[in-house]
């Protein structure tokens, strides 16, 4: 029974290591690099079987809740740019809009970011600057 949920879990860090595989994209795994990593190579080599777990936890966690987290801004920002952001329209155009953005705004949303979460993509504050 433990089996399945094993190839499950390694699938889903298959599919989504677009976003997990970049460097700017590994938070937790940096964090832990940076951290923990003992500057002996003696020592390095005595921790590497405590090293590999933990590095690979901090890579599903990478994966799993902090990208999506980090996802969510950049994510509502595409969604109020596409639907609420007005693009020299008039206000009768603008009213009748209004609606149909209110239903799809929890689809685009949803939609965005998946997307930002498994596909890697510039942030928007990055995009904006150039």
């Amino acid at each position: 029974m433990n089996v399945p949920r094993v190839r499950l879990v390694c699938l889903a860090v298959l599919f989504a290591g677009c976003t997990t595989m970049r460097d700017d994209s590994r938070r937790t795994v940096d964090w832990l690099d940076g951290n923990l990593t003992p500057e002996s190579p003696v020592a390095r080599g005595a921790l590497l079987p405590l090293a590999i777990p933990v590095g690979f936890l901090g890579l599903v966690t990478d994966t799993v809740v902090v990208n999506p987290a980090c996802a969510v801004d950049d994510a509502w920002g595409d969604t109020v740019e596409l639907l609420w952001t007005s693009r020299e329209e008039s206000p009768l155009r603008r009213a009748l809009i209004t609606p149909l953005a209110a239903v799809a705004t929890p689809f685009v949303f949803a939609g965005e970011w998946l997307w930002r979460s498994i596909v890697p993509e510039e942030p928007r504050a990055e995009e904006e600057k150039k």
